[in-house]
């Protein structure tokens, strides 16, 4: 399969062309990221904080705290690089790694950080249908409807806990890798579209009528309906008494060989046992995502990930090559473990997604 001469996407991802000289679309566009820095993040929680009456002032910021590898790294930067007060908070969706828990006791009593988990249920209540739907009709644009339910959770418990904790500034640790694009552009009838969201909604609308399973369990239906608008409606109505920041978005340069030494020799960080790659490995629903992507496109979240290595300077195309090898593939016993907590028989995947 043809992919591109300076990443490593290939011929079939959403809406890429390539140039006289084999380069995508994507390189093309691409443009170096220049960032804000230490001192405008901290002044940023601080003047937010002075606008608030009634806050907590015990702590400076929330950090929403996974385990994985970015949080965990904000955990320590925010800590011991930017001397704030931080609090932790954790969701567990029923779906955490034991690897993963050890991880986050370990961060908090190394850093002397308060950490609170809460527990959702969302996605456990929804995942087993939408397994069992995929496997009726496999079709890589809904093999992301196996986590409905977490993003919900993350909508509703995160500014709930903000209110009742009394700090408004929450911090998140996505990166520019996980701003992934082609699970939008596949659901989309149009990847090319300049109206995304209508021809996003239209294939979601096309999927269903394709494989009517989808929506036929009431509570399931009521919580996709939910996620998608919190996500594609609500968020964007702005919360004065919220503060989200997105550090590794606008303030300091995301380093994947700095964020993993670190979080490695200063917090005893060790990655999930059956993940090639210490990225997404802190949630085993977030690994079926990958393993599913696989099987259907033959590519991941992870070649997204290399692409955007690549471009930044991190690593050469062929050490991207090699990567995507290795960490692309996740182990099946990972997967039928999951599958037999559930209650479901792996071997009728693996039939659903044989050619």
């Amino acid at each position: 399969m043809k992919k591109c001469f300076e990443c490593i996407l290939p011929e079939n991802y959403p809406g890429i062309t390539f140039n006289e000289t084999g380069v995508c679309n994507y390189c093309i566009a691409y443009k170096d990221q220049e960032y804000l820095g230490d001192e405008a993040l901290k002044a940023k929680i601080e003047s937010f904080n002075q606008t608030q009456k009634n806050r907590n002032d015990n702590y400076d910021c929330i950090l929403l705290l996974s385990g994985g590898r970015d949080s965990s790294y904000l955990l320590y930067y925010l800590v011991k690089v930017l001397n704030l007060r931080v609090l932790g908070y954790s969701i567990d969706n029923g779906f955490i790694p034991e690897q993963t828990k050890e991880n986050l006791k370990n961060m908090v009593d190394l850093l002397d950080v308060k950490l609170v988990i809460e527990k959702s249920r969302y996605l456990e209540k929804c995942i087993r249908h939408h397994l069992l739907s995929f496997i009726h009709k496999p079709s890589a644009p809904m093999a992301g409807l196996v986590c409905t339910g977490c993003r919900l959770g993350m909508e509703i418990m995160v500014p709930a806990f903000s209110k009742k904790s009394r700090v408004p500034v929450v911090i998140k640790g996505s990166t520019p890798q996980d701003f992934v694009t082609f699970k939008k552009k596949i659901m989309a009838l149009n990847p090319k579209s300049n109206r995304e969201m209508d021809s996003f909604v239209l294939g979601g609308v096309f999927e269903v009528i394709q494989n009517p399973m989808w929506i036929l369990n009431p509570t399931c239906l009521v919580t996709q309906i939910r996620e998608y608008y919190h996500y594609l409606y609500k968020r964007k109505n702005k919360n004065n008494s919220l503060l989200m920041i997105y550090p590794f978005q606008s303030y300091i340069k995301w380093e994947e060989e700095s964020v993993v030494s670190t979080i490695k020799n200063e917090l005893d960080w060790r990655k999930t046992p059956g993940a090639e790659s210490t990225w997404r490995g802190d949630c085993d629903v977030a690994l079926l995502k990958l393993y599913l992507y696989q099987k259907t496109l033959g590519f991941n979240d992870r070649d997204e990930g290399l692409c955007y290595l690549i471009r930044d300077g991190q690593i050469s195309r062929e050490e991207a090559l090699v990567r995507s090898k290795e960490e692309g593939q996740i182990s099946e016993e990972v997967i039928k473990e999951l599958f037999d907590k559930l209650g479901l028989d792996f071997s009728d995947l693996k039939i659903a997604l044989e050619p």
